[in-house]
């Protein structure tokens, strides 16, 4: 009797010291020879999975190779031995002993000397499931040495993941470091940036794409040609204010590694439980920080803190999250009257506001607050402090400049290509290749992207004309702290970096938090 043949071969990290000797290269040598020497048989299809666990059976080759069954294509499955074929001993039986014989397939391993056609009925009825079962015992003992020597590398600040976070890059001379990206970077220091500088993350995100900025993803994509996703994306995908909260909550960007975070309930599950976070792992100083854990801090604070934007407004009002009452701890909102034509701020407790009966009934002026806390932080500041350690200069802002000009570059370069496009697909009408009417479809959507692309490119350089100033304005704030000299405005950013809480009881009474505080004594 002929018989028509699929060759399966199998090879994942659970193999442990037999990874070599069990080689795809091997298995292939071992099977054809075998074929060689069976001449009725005939191979149909070589079909592999590489990387590919042997406890479960939803491998892409393997479910192939039982299409190849049921379309009737094939009558035999060869393997080198039971453990290529899988380590689950229940589902590798159910296969051999039941689903096999039904369809009428043959089945060999090769090295087991197991041969359905000729074992029958023989003494192989209670060796097969006695080897399954030694098979899925030796996965599970490998599963638990894997788990084992993971959780070292991660107790050893080693990363472990498959692909490097946003911003960072695996190291070419150790795939288990991360390194600097300094094209993803200077992003991730720009949003946590804006972020400080009392932008909300939904304004993060209309920045990002009015700039034309490829999300994580894309990114990704793009300069990495081993990335994989699953996750079709759409033709220009945008970024969204879940993507933003992620990157600012994420302890990676100051140089921490947090592994760890889930477990499998069983090596033959592929669901994972998360654990709680004190049992995660943490290491510290893993790997170069893009942030400073003190502006990490800061930004928690305001992730943390009520900071909603007014509807009408792109950043928070200035003391937003900062101010409590002194009376009950509640926030002190910031309420607007009109009067006259004319409108006027004021802070009032959000209790008394809510008519919950709180005592401070006040309604401060929030223009002469303004000037209180300018006053007390001034006197503060001009006895001690230098405050140059809390406004740093940071060089990697030049590297957002630099990465700017790059992405110019790189959506002219795009621009060229849609002309060039355009001008083929007008040839290709002329020839007669494609209809008018695919045409006029495939040229206004490329008019379309060059319009959008010139957007884009002008909002760039318009973002590259702020910087200096930013750059400017920055330097002239750091030499007014460091001389010690009188701030005439209060900005947001330099409320954070002072300031933890100010707490209102009335117009005559304010009392400050400072950070720092140990320092001021």
């Amino acid at each position: 009797m002929i018989y028509i043949a699929d060759a399966y071969y199998r090879l994942s990290k659970e193999d442990g010291d037999k990874a070599e000797s069990d080689s795809i290269l091997n298995q292939k040598a071992l099977i054809k020879e075998f074929l060689r020497e069976h001449p009725n048989i005939h191979l149909y299809k070589e079909r592999v999975d590489d990387g590919f666990s042997g406890v479960n059976f939803e491998r892409p080759s393997f479910q192939k190779m039982l299409s190849d069954i049921q379309s009737g294509k094939i009558n035999c499955v060869i393997v080198k031995d039971l453990s290529r074929f899988g380590r689950n001993y229940i589902e590798t039986g159910r296969y051999i002993e039941k689903i096999f014989p039904l369809l009428g397939v043959r089945f060999i391993a090769i090295n087991d000397n197991i041969d359905t056609v000729y074992h029958r009925g023989s003494y192989e009825e209670i060796w097969i499931p006695f080897k399954n079962l030694m098979n899925d015992a030796y996965c599970k003992d490998i599963s638990i040495k894997v788990r084992s020597h993971l959780d070292m590398k991660r107790k050893t600040g080693q990363y472990i993941g498959s692909f490097a976070p946003y911003g960072y890059k695996k190291s070419t001379e150790n795939k288990n470091k991360l390194i600097i990206d300094e094209r993803a970077a200077c992003i991730v220091y720009q949003i946590f940036q804006w972020k400080i500088e009392g932008m909300s993350s939904f304004r993060i995100v209309d920045k990002l794409n009015e700039l034309g900025i490829p999300t994580p993803m894309e990114y990704k994509r793009e300069n990495d040609k081993n990335f994989q996703c699953s996750f079709h994306t759409k033709l220009n995908p945008k970024w969204i204010a879940n993507e933003i909260n992620r990157i600012l909550q994420n302890e990676v960007y100051t140089g921490v590694l947090l592994q760890g975070k889930t477990f499998s309930i069983s090596y033959k599950l592929k669901k994972r439980i998360r654990k709680e976070e004190k049992e995660w792992i943490r290491y510290e100083n893993s790997h170069e920080p893009i942030i400073s854990k003190e502006d990490f801090k800061l930004v928690k604070f305001l992730l943390d803190t009520d900071t909603r934007v007014a509807p009408k407004e792109q950043t928070l009002y200035l003391f937003s999250g900062l101010t409590k009452c002194g009376y009950c701890r509640g926030n002190m909102t910031k309420k607007t009257i009109p009067i006259h034509g004319k409108t006027y701020n004021y802070l009032i407790c959000i209790e008394n506001k809510n008519k919950n009966g709180c005592q401070n009934k006040k309604q401060i002026s929030l223009e002469k607050f303004k000037k209180v806390i300018l006053k007390i932080i001034n006197l503060h500041v001009k006895r001690l402090f230098e405050l140059n350690q809390m406004l740093e200069l940071r060089p990697k802002s030049n590297y957002f400049l630099e990465e700017l000009k790059n992405i110019i570059i790189e959506k002219e370069e795009e621009i060229e290509k849609k002309y060039h496009y355009i001008d083929e697909v007008y040839e290709d009408y002329k020839e007669k290749v494609i209809t008018k009417e695919e045409y006029l479809e495939l040229k206004n959507f490329f008019e379309f992207r060059v319009v959008t692309l010139k957007e884009e490119v002008q909002a760039l350089k318009e973002e590259i004309k702020k910087q200096p100033k930013e750059k400017e304005d920055r330097i002239k704030k750091a030499n007014q702290i460091v001389e010690y000299q009188g701030f005439k405005e209060l900005t947001r950013e330099l409320l954070l970096r002072l300031v933890k809480e100010i707490r209102i009881y009335d117009k005559n009474r304010v009392e400050i938090d400072f950070k720092f505080q140990s320092e001021l004594k």
